[in-house]
Order: structure tokens, then sequence, then C-alpha cells
């Protein structure tokens, strides 16, 4: 039997400010990333645009336990507090219904794992990390979840999961993610960013405010 889904991205949606940031902050808050390596980072992306999603060398050489442990309590110092109450109560509505829940968003795995624990969401999928060795390579593996990629992540996992996508519920904010909006039976737009705002009023979505 098929189940329905109620898909969540985070950044804009159910969390107001980019996670990935909060989390690029954070290291450099802890004395992790040194001001001269964040500033060569910010440089290396201003020159190459098209790797900015690929591009984790900030992370480059940490070790894979330490890496967890500073995602874990960046999340409790940061993300948490900033989490949308109108959003959680949406996500709660849907698992009260019986429906599966999916975290989808293009932030970091690690960062997004004590997220999913904390809203006891069925699955999760993010940006994986590389490591090699125990430690980050700064580079990541698989497709980065963003644009139509998003869409070809969730079709994979409908099919391990027997979700029916004709039925199921998608919640995001950007115009990037039209093409998982567009393959769900009832997308919702949520803090849309203007372009995506005026789709949503041409098709008739709903557009929350979270």
């Amino acid at each position: 039997m098929e189940t329905i889904a109620a898909i969540f991205d985070v950044d804009r949606t159910l969390i107001r400010f980019p996670s990935e940031r909060l989390f690029f902050l954070y290291l450099l808050q802890q004395r992790v990333l040194t001001p001269q390596r964040a500033l060569r980072y910010l440089a290396e992306l201003g020159c190459r645009q098209q790797d900015r999603f690929h591009n984790k060398s900030y992370l480059q050489g940490l070790e894979k336990d330490r890496l967890q442990r500073l995602a874990q309590d960046c999340y409790r110092r940061h993300l948490r507090p900033r989490l949308s109450r109108p959003g959680l109560a949406q996500l709660r509505e849907h698992q009260r219904r019986g429906h599966q829940t999916v975290i989808l968003t293009g932030s970091l795995e690690v960062l997004m794992q004590p997220l999913q624990a904390d809203l006891q969401a069925h699955w999760l999928i993010a940006t994986v990390l590389e490591i090699q060795a125990g430690r980050c390579t700064g580079q990541i593996l698989g497709r980065h979840p963003r644009g139509r990629n998003k869409l070809l992540l969730l079709q994979e996992l409908a099919q391990v999961a027997a979700f029916d996508l004709a039925r199921s519920y998608a919640y995001a904010d950007h115009i990037s993610d039209l093409p998982l909006l567009a393959q769900v039976g009832h997308p919702v737009v949520v803090n849309p960013a203007p372009a995506l705002r005026v789709v949503a009023k041409q098709r008739g979505w709903p557009i929350f405010r979270f």
C-alpha cells in the first residue's frame, strides 16, 4: 500500500536563516575556523560560483567525530531556537495523520541529523560530506539536493518507501524547488521568494507564512 509523504524544506521554511551559514559563523566563533581560512574560502566561492554548492573546503581536515559533535552543539545553540512554531505545528499535524515526514534540504546532513531526531522525522535527504580516513575532504558525495536534484532524490526515496507522490505534500520557499513542488499532489509555498510567489499565484497553490 502506498503512503502519503509530507516533505519539508528547511532553510527559510522551517528555519528562517540559512542553516549552513549559521554553522559557518558558529565555527568562526568557536575558533575551529580561522578568519584567514574563512576569507580564503569565501574568495574561492566568489571566483568559482559554479562550485558553491559542492565546495565544502572550509571543513576540510576536520575529524568525523569532532564534526558531528560541533554540528550537534551548533544545532542545539543556534538552529533549534530558530525553528518556526507554525512550521513545526504543520509537521506534527502530518505525523498525527499518519503521513511519513521527510526533511529534504541542501544543508549538511551532519547538521540536519539532530533536527531529524528532534522532529522524529521518518526520512532525511541532505548534503552528504565525503569522509576519507576519518576526516572530511571538503567535497560532497552524490547529488547535491537542490533544484531538479531534489525531485530525483525524492523519487528514489519514493520507490523505497512506497510514497504516493500524487497524494503527498511538499513545503518549500524557492523557485529552485519548482520541479519538486510541481510533482506532488499538494504543493505548499512557504515564505516564498518573489519568483516562486508569482508561480504559486498563477497555479493557485497555497502560500503559508511560517
